[in-house]
């Protein structure tokens, strides 16, 4: 699977079951603007789907699911305005749609849902613990943070946290993953991330707020993701990672910091 350099992603920072199996990663591109394929084949169908979900960032009622074969695998990419049509083929690397704000997607950073593709994690390649981010975007409920001594593992780029990457929407999805490493601890910004959750994957372990979380998920969590309710409390943070780039920080806070300031992450707990 070919990812741009500059293109943010994330595993585990969406309540939705498929991520929280470990099935699916949300991917951006550079400019956070256009979807470019990660990988070739036939656009097989194309499904554009009404929904009632609630979110107020949201500027279209609808979302667009993708089916793509490549290579006798079945791929669906949900989240993306295509430019193409069914039974075209398309090429690694092509822009082939304009990522959507759907009820599903607005207030999270912008990016195409995949599932069907097969994950791995990389070891820690450099870690150190993040302090220091740079404000690059301010809007009217939040504001995004570009961290800036970052840990690395493989072509991924994250804050270093417990050990490794830190990848999580917390206290709203109420469980991330630590990718890389980890220490053992589960802590960020003073606050805690909760408990382990032991995966049978290599480089890779999840934490839940609650005891019990993600075995439960589609029993629990689901319906208040599906009604898009905080599952343990109103939205504060959604990391993400970098490929070769920065990783992110969105705060879900309206900003006291200026686009273009360097700030201490410890000052977001200010906000809290």
């Amino acid at each position: 699977m070919k990812i741009l350099k500059g293109s943010l992603l994330s595993f585990f920072s969406s309540g939705f079951p498929s991520h929280v199996k470990i099935k699916a990663i949300d991917l951006s591109s550079p400019d956070q603007e256009d979807f470019y394929s990660p990988f070739s084949g036939i656009i097989e169908k194309i499904e554009k789907v009404k929904i009632g979900r609630p979110n107020k960032y949201t500027k279209i009622d609808y979302d667009v699911v993708m089916y793509i074969n490549s290579n006798g695998k079945r791929i669906k990419v949900l989240h993306v305005e295509p430019y193409l049509e069914e039974g075209n083929e398309i090429k690694e690397g092509e822009k082939i749609g304009k990522f959507l704000e759907s009820p599903y997607t607005a207030g999270d950073f912008k990016h195409a849902h995949i599932e069907g593709i097969r994950i791995k994690f990389p070891s820690i390649k450099r870690y150190r613990s993040s302090s220091v981010a740079q404000v690059v975007n301010v809007e009217k409920d939040y504001f995004d943070v570009r961290v800036l001594d970052y840990s690395e593992a493989g072509n991924y780029y994250g804050v270093g946290c417990c050990g490794g990457l830190l990848n999580t929407s917390f206290p709203y999805a109420c469980y991330g993953g630590i990718i890389g490493d980890w220490d053992g601890s589960l802590s960020f910004l003073d606050f805690s991330l909760g408990y382990p959750y032991k995966v049978k994957r290599k480089n890779l372990i999840m934490f839940e707020g609650k005891k019990g979380l993600i075995r439960n998920w589609e029993f629990i969590a689901s319906f208040k993701v599906l009604s898009n309710k905080p599952i343990c409390g109103t939205s504060f943070i959604e990391v993400v990672l970098g490929y070769n780039t920065p990783p992110m920080i969105r705060v879900f806070r309206k900003s006291i910091f200026k686009e273009g300031e360097e700030i201490k992450l410890e000052d977001l707990k200010k906000m809290v």
